[in-house]
């Protein structure tokens, strides 16, 4: 029989005649666990309570009326407490089979819907934004739009997600259950739509479940990214996001390369450009065609000086044990943390001999790290085929598009925002939030030097990984950017 006991991480105490029920749930904005109280709990809520927090009770006992009249109305008054702790995801919801458990609903945040065995004949299908991972205990299934976790516990379920990868009726699904399952075929089905793994198929052949996602043109990789990245509720229980004694020191703000020769930039200027902020904010646009005079090296070093030049070297969270070594640049970055290098692929520059760059923002110097060979011109050629596919350049095809002056190619050192963020998840988000700042950045000093600047939609981390000879484990890209003079 489906069953119900409390998850990890839930808490009982009694506060005079009140229970106090402390989850393990805590928000973004606020650190501290959440609690639901009852007032003036009687004993067969208490007995309740203290059943969720061992053995479990079994759930149709108390979440459908019982066929002895007599009974009823005692199991009715606590079915609306029930309700509330399973909405709360305080409550794992389990279904036993010969092997012992078969099934289980793990909550992963409050939220959770329940939903009955349809009365009448449907066909059900998988959701097309389901993940599945393997545990120790079997296979645990997830999608973006569900708070829950199914977790298969009993192998003999697996070809049971593959049959429902096409609809299904309801007997379909009765046949692919073990033996000793099919006579609860209808707490299996209702267990499943409860999950959202599994919805009701609709006029469209798509799961009712998925269909605003689907409308809306999400993908399951982006949907669960952004889930992942910008949920509410934190769950102090799961070990990943506990507070834990970080024995890793951040790696430093700066990091040796191995560079053939430096060339020195010249000192910034912007003399006889625009130098009005809210002209050039109005000015800003995407530029593609180049002119046939060669960006000069002065122009250069004044669009990465201010954009990226490194300000001052600070100490961030000083006297704390996870201080560690930040930047102020002009661009922002969480944390102060700027792990974002820049590396330029450079066709052609007065000044500068053609090749492959690093960008030391510190002593505002070039690195050059290779000469101008085959990965760098492939990097350009895929530059100019993402920008002629781009929807505001309709008009040029790829044979008129023009390979920019230089390349520019963002590439975050991962690891200086993991030391500080692997517990929350949101490292990598919040490289890429840095690195929109330093896309606007880049328009915005390109713009005031009169240049050609053009943001790019598309880049390779395999590409940049042969030109640079950098694990892209270790330093990958994330980003790329045009640049020349106009036409």
């Amino acid at each position: 029989m489906p069953r119900y006991l409390f998850r990890e991480g839930v808490d009982i105490s009694a506060d005079g005649n009140d229970m106090v029920v402390t989850t393990p749930y805590a928000t973004r904005a606020n650190p501290n666990r959440q609690t639901l109280r009852f007032k003036g709990v009687k004993e067969s809520l208490k007995k309740i309570l203290k059943e969720l927090s061992q053995a479990g009770i079994e759930s149709n006992q108390y979440l459908a009326i019982p066929e002895k009249i007599e009974s009823t109305a005692p199991h009715l008054a606590l079915e609306p407490q029930l309700k509330m702790l399973y909405k709360n995801g305080l409550l794992i919801h389990e279904i036993d089979g010969c092997n012992g458990i078969a099934m289980r609903l793990l909550p992963i945040h409050p939220g959770l819907d329940q939903h009955p065995y349809p009365e009448t004949e449907k066909e059900f299908k998988l959701s097309k934004f389901i993940s599945i991972q393997p545990c120790i205990e079997g296979l645990d299934i997830t999608t973006p739009l569900s708070p829950t976790t199914l977790r298969l516990q009993d192998h003999r379920l697996y070809p049971l997600i593959q049959k429902l990868v096409s609809p299904c009726t309801t007997e379909d699904i009765r046949t692919f259950l073990p033996e000793e399952l099919r006579i609860q075929h209808r707490d299996v089905i209702a267990f499943l739509l409860s999950s959202g793994v599994v919805g009701i198929c609709n006029t469209s052949n798509n799961v009712e479940i998925d269909q605003e996602a689907i409308t809306a043109g999400w993908s399951r990789q982006d949907l669960s990214f952004h889930t992942h990245t910008r949920g509410h509720f934190i769950d102090r229980c799961k070990e990943e996001l506990l507070p834990k004694t970080i024995d890793k020191k951040t790696p430093p703000a700066k990091h040796q390369r191995i560079i053939l020769s430096k060339v020195s930039l010249p000192k910034p200027s912007i003399n006889n450009q625009i130098s009005n902020f809210y002209q050039i904010i109005q000015a800003r646009q995407t530029i593609r065609a180049y002119s046939s005079m060669p960006i000069t090296a002065k122009a250069l070093g004044s669009l990465l000086w201010y954009s990226m030049h490194t300000r001052e070297e600070i100490t961030c969270d000083p006297g704390l044990p996870r201080s560690y070594e930040g930047l102020l640049r002009p661009t922002a970055s969480a944390g102060g943390l700027h792990s974002i290098e820049l590396y330029l692929c450079i066709k052609q520059c007065i000044g500068i001999s053609p090749g492959f760059y690093h960008y030391d923002s510190f002593d505002h110097t070039l690195g050059k790290m290779s000469d101008l060979n085959k990965p760098c011109q492939s990097m350009l050629e895929m530059a100019v085929n993402t920008t002629c596919r781009a929807p505001q350049a309709a008009s040029v095809s790829p044979s008129q598009g023009q390979q920019p002056d230089v390349l520019i190619v963002m590439a975050t050192r991962y690891a200086r925002n993991a030391s500080l963020h692997s517990e929350t998840g949101l490292a990598y988000a919040l490289i890429l939030k840095d690195a929109g700042s330093i896309y606007q950045q880049l328009y915005l000093v390109a713009t005031a030097l009169g240049l050609a600047p053009c943001g790019l939609s598309f880049g390779s981390s395999e590409l940049f990984e042969q030109v640079s000879g950098i694990s892209g484990k270790s330093e990958c890209s994330v980003g790329e950017f045009m640049i020349g003079n106009p036409k």
